[in-house]
């Protein structure tokens, strides 16, 4: 392969991946997209994949959508429920996957594994697609690698170099000792499992077990005090994949596990289960039975070393309790794909990883530890464990689906490419959406504290779910959180129209702002604070966007905002010297007694304040507000539009439209509108004077 001298913006780096398994073609698609040269050199000689089922779930669908992968497309179907049996077929409770479908934004799917291995690698070396096709080396296993300079050695002598190394090659990798050595070895637990795959039609045929296999897209699980027998469908439907989990010592008095893999020695183990579900095993080809350990592993002290990078069980062996071990390969390579873009170098490709192993070293760790808890389910037999065991896994389910990997590996990538770039960049505020352009700010203008009763203000509000995760990408700093762990969010956006200010002679201004609702702040002492947090404000008046930055330390920038308004709709058009980019409009609004969509401001609304220095790249202030909720507005009346006669569109214009707007424009439009909940139009008496701060600590 190429020498290091060739990669980056000279056509892309030269990338080496050891493993052709599920991670290894993920990263492989991830790569060749961003414009690099990638090679994969697998011991195998693809001829005879696992055939074995894989969950893909919401967290891994999210990244794979990101590449252009579509599981289904290969026969992978929806999980729309789970059951669960005592090992007499008595059922102990059902979980709709449906209702929770709502939270997670992507779909939980169930995959062949060997046939979506063949779509990954399709992908991979096929001709269309962006990027140049990955070549793909079989029967080329890997003993040794050299982080220092990228080098691989195969096992037939030859070397080869790249920019990068990637290690994807599994529970046994031989790449894993370049990161350090002596490497740990993975160790089998004392549990395993029999799998194999039945037709579906098979079931459906035996009038005894004809039930068992009726419902489409179930999962079922019969669970006896130490071992379980797991049922899912894949394939559109047309197959039934089996993992039956067992204790080590029930079938292993040998080494050899090509010898317990037989029916004698699954009916056997699972002998005492109800005489349908061992019918129902009964029905396994005598041929198609293997026998799996799980496998596990000390955590490594890091997943990179100089030009070397882990993914999948090379970095991490995770075991099969939570469903996450092909998810967290997916995640590896896509976030590997992130830090190395297009415009990356040669020379920074050390640095990049160190950035990887900052965006996957901690979330993998901690699944891998997360599913150890749950598997205690099979290997203890303790009502306590197993009871600690289900709770455990609903909460740590929730913790490994409410993440998206693009946009936080996307975002860490983000943040440190502000942090080094050279020379140092002058940050104003709002800081979340980066460095922004323009001239140093002055303060000017005295706050005005009076109480404004004779003012008044015209509230459009419009509700829309979308993305929490990047709702979370504008949190200035880990202080704030959701409460729920839910990828779907509320925001809102709003323009007021506030009139007969008297801080301003009797005049006004119009106010575009964007609200994230739930948010939490946790105070340094511990104590949470509930509100709802403003990123950014955009007014159309000099005087009001200084006094609230330098004051009150309000996000604020300008934008021209005109409002039309007739008896059947009001409107408001977002500009900047003629460039056109948001429309919010409520059409056919009608009085209403109550807001139908209230929100829960909590105790009120949460910014963060930024002054800064003349001394380029330090703050003269940095800290968190708290305004109060101020009870001086009083609601006149309510209109209400329904979601069909709302629009809200806001447009990417560009660096050349909007110069100084751009960053924070481009954030905006980034935002997806996964429903819109309602508008509402309210007419206040008196505005709010904001004298009611608090400096969170």
């Amino acid at each position: 392969m190429g020498d290091n001298s060739n990669g980056g913006k000279h056509g892309g780096l030269n990338i080496i991946i050891a493993g052709g398994g599920i991670g290894g073609l993920t990263a492989a698609i991830a790569l060749r997209q961003r414009g690099h040269n990638v090679h994969i050199y697998e011991q195998s000689r693809f001829a005879d994949e696992i055939g074995a089922a894989i969950h893909m779930t919401p967290n891994a669908m999210g990244v794979l959508k990101h590449i252009g992968i579509d599981p289904s497309e290969s026969g992978a179907v929806p999980l729309l429920q789970s059951r669960f049996y005592s090992s007499n077929n008595d059922l102990l409770g059902t979980v709709n996957s449906d209702e929770d479908a709502a939270r997670w934004q992507n779909p939980w799917l169930l995959a062949h594994r060997a046939h979506f291995h063949t779509q990954l690698k399709a992908a991979a070396v096929s001709s269309e697609g962006k990027g140049v096709p990955v070549k793909i080396n079989t029967s080329s296993a890997v003993i040794s690698v050299h982080p220092d300079s990228a080098t691989i050695t195969l096992a037939d002598g030859t070397t080869h170099s790249g920019d990068v190394v990637i290690g994807a090659d599994g529970v046994h990798s031989k790449t894993r000792v370049g990161i350090t050595s002596p490497a740990p070895e993975c160790f089998k637990t004392s549990v395993s499992a029999f799998r194999f795959i039945i037709e579906r039609n098979v079931v459906l045929e035996d009038a005894e077990t004809r039930e068992m296999a009726q419902n489409i897209g179930s999962m079922d699980i019969w669970y006896h005090t130490d071992r379980k027998v797991v049922v899912y469908p894949t394939s559109n439907n047309k197959l039934l994949n089996f993992v039956c989990v067992h204790p080590e010592t029930m079938s292993s008095s040998s080494n050899s596990y090509n010898k317990l893999a037989s029916k004698e020695s699954l009916l056997k183990v699972f002998g005492d289960f109800h005489p349908r579900v061992l019918r129902l095993l009964s029905k396994a080809g005598e041929g198609d039975i293997k026998v799996y350990p799980f496998y596990d592993m000390k955590t490594l002290p890091s997943f990179v070393s100089a030009r070397l990078a882990l993914i999948g069980d090379a970095a991490h062996p995770i075991t099969p309790h939570m469903a996450q071990g092909g998810a967290m390969a997916i995640e590896d390579a896509v976030s590997l794909s992130i830090m190395l873009d297009e415009a990356v170098t040669p020379a920074e490709v050390p640095e990049r990883l160190q950035l990887y192993n900052r965006a996957r070293y901690e979330r993998a760790s901690a699944i891998q530890e997360y599913s150890r808890q749950v598997g205690r389910d099979g290997a203890d037999s303790s009502a306590d464990v197993k009871q600690f065991a289900a709770f455990m896994l609903h909460h740590y389910i929730d913790i490994a689906l409410s993440h998206d990997e693009v946009h936080f590996s996307t975002h860490l990538l983000r943040l440190h490419t502000w942090v080094t770039h050279t020379p140092p960049v002058r940050w104003r505020q709002p800081t979340v959406f980066g460095p922004l352009a323009g001239p140093r700010q002055d303060a000017s203008g005295d706050p005005y504290t009076k109480t404004l009763d004779n003012s008044t203000k015209t509230s459009m509000n419009i509700q829309f779910k979308t993305s929490a995760t990047l709702l979370q990408n504008l949190f200035p700093n880990d202080r704030y959180y959701f409460e729920e762990k839910d990828t779907v969010k509320i925001a809102s956006f709003c323009v007021d129209t506030l009139q007969n200010i008297a801080w301003l002679g009797g005049g006004g201004y119009d106010v575009l702002a964007l609200y994230v609702h739930g948010v939490c702040y946790k105070e340094a002492d511990g104590r949470i604070r509930k509100g709802t947090y403003c990123p950014i404000m955009l007014e159309n008046l000099a005087d009001s966007i200084l006094t609230g930055r330098e004051e009150l330390g309000m996000p604020k920038m300008f934008s021209d905002i005109k409002i039309l308004e007739d008896t059947t709709s009001r409107r408001a058009e977002i500009s900047w010297r003629g460039a056109h980019w948001a429309t919010l409009e409520l059409q056919n609004p009608q009085t209403a007694e109550t807001d139908p969509n209230p929100i829960n401001s909590g105790e009120g609304l949460l910014v963060h304040k930024f002054i800064p220095s003349t001394e380029v790249g330090k703050p003269d202030a940095e800290y968190d507000i708290l305004h109060m909720n101020d009870a001086t507005p009083r609601i006149r009346s309510i209109r209400v539009t329904h979601p069909e006669n709302i629009i809200l569109d806001i447009k990417n214009l560009g660096k050349e439209a909007l110069p100084t707007l751009h960053p924070v424009v481009s954030r905006l439009a980034e935002l997806p509108i996964f429903e819109i909940v309602g508008g509402t139009l309210k007419e206040y008496q008196g505005v709010e004077n904001f004298s009611n701060m608090y400096k969170l600590s």
